[in-house]
């Protein structure tokens, strides 16, 4: 099937949406930073609460990070004690990967944080502008949802994993 042509248009919607979602991104990243918390750390943290334990190259695969920067960045994560590693019961050459109480505890925190701040800056709205963006939120949502799917795919358990996927 062939994708309806872009016109002007949509090419200038598109441009701009990424400049404001990333924009907005960098605000809601803001509280995760000032704790030492670096993007890719957070990441790793909200991949591993919300997808369970995972080998550290599966998570490296849903980063999208080399294998190197994966072990780096599981042993920051583990020096912080933000995640937990153990043995795979599946494998035990292999480990896995969890989120560890503080690591949730400190995820919650910046969500909560990152909600309010959002909600601040929502109050701070029109009623018409807060309507407008209400009415758009389905959209965006079934936009993140259609790229988060792609991204991500069906993640096999790590007993189908190959051998050395660690």
């Amino acid at each position: 099937m062939t994708p309806p042509s872009r016109t002007p248009a949509t090419g200038e919607v598109a441009g701009q949406l990424r400049t404001v979602i990333n924009r907005l991104a960098f605000h809601l990243r803001t509280p995760a930073t000032r704790h030492g918390i670096t993007p890719t750390r957070l990441s790793a943290m909200a991949a591993l609460d919300r997808n369970g334990p995972q080998r550290p190259g599966d998570l490296a695969v849903r980063l999208g990070v080399s294998a190197a920067s994966m072990s780096r960045l599981a042993e920051a994560l583990e020096a912080g004690d933000l995640v937990r590693r153990a043995g795979d019961p599946q494998d035990q050459r292999a480990c896995l990967l969890s989120i560890s109480d503080r690591g949730a505890a400190a995820l919650e925190d910046l969500r909560r944080e990152g909600t309010s701040q959002l909600s601040d800056d929502i109050d701070a709205l029109s009623a018409a502008e807060r309507a407008k963006l209400t009415d758009a939120l389905p959209v965006l949502v079934a936009l993140a949802d259609r790229h988060l799917d792609a991204a991500e795919g069906p993640a096999r358990p790590a007993s189908e994993q190959p051998h050395g996927s660690t």
